[in-house]
């Protein structure tokens, strides 16, 4: 998995715990919910993590309890989830060229590539794009609240994050090197959304 902020124990815990028994069955991957909060701070509502929990701890709603295994895991699991909160909002606001999504990279099975193929592995997109979509989702009228150049910017997001966009990949047949460069853009595509909306005191940001 590659990190983008905070320490990487600590990230690494908020994984094992988010797909542990101490999570909530519905609770998102690290990925997922790493997406979610990117989208939670860059839209346009800035809701507070209070509000917003409880989605990340259960896909499918929010109208029943959400229970836990064990109180001092759920107490850890909810502090290690402020915390990344927390540093992804620093991130944005005072180093955005520094930001960078939480993805999981999947390695080539031996003898897949080709001879002289440097390919180290690719990256898992789609459970980043479903969270960010589904942090975007929680904001009001948030698609209706974005101008055209940021519903384009977001074409990729809802390409790999939706099932139309799941049905079209198929058709689209991309190469490595598109999937990474999509991959690698996807960092842009949050801090263009965060300067739109909320603006920064961090300097020039590099697209990608």
């Amino acid at each position: 998995m590659t990190t983008a902020s905070g320490p990487a124990a600590d990230l690494e815990r908020l994984a094992e715990l988010l797909m542990s028994d101490a999570s909530p069955e519905n609770a998102l991957d690290i990925s997922a919910l790493d997406g979610f909060i990117a989208a939670a701070l860059a839209g346009p509502d800035r809701p507070h993590l209070s509000d917003v929990l409880p989605y990340m701890l259960d896909q499918d709603g929010t109208n029943r309890e959400i229970r836990f295994e064990s109180e001092g895991e759920a107490e850890e699991l909810v502090s290690l989830i402020a915390q990344h909160w927390h540093d992804t909002e620093q991130t944005l606001a005072s180093n955005p060229q520094d930001y960078a999504p939480l993805l999981y990279v999947q390695e080539p099975n031996v003898g897949d590539a080709a001879p002289g193929d440097e390919h180290s592995g690719i990256s898992i997109i789609d459970d980043w794009c479903y969270g960010f979509i589904f942090g975007l989702q929680q904001q009001t009228d948030v698609f209706e609240r974005l101008p055209n150049d940021l519903k384009d910017l977001l074409g990729p997001v809802f390409l790999f994050g939706t099932e139309e966009g799941a049905e079209e990949l198929k058709r689209m047949h991309l190469t490595h090197e598109e999937h990474e460069r999509i991959a690698d853009g996807l960092a842009g595509i949050v801090v263009a959304l965060y300067q739109h909306f909320h603006g920064f005191n961090g300097g020039a940001v590099e697209g990608g």
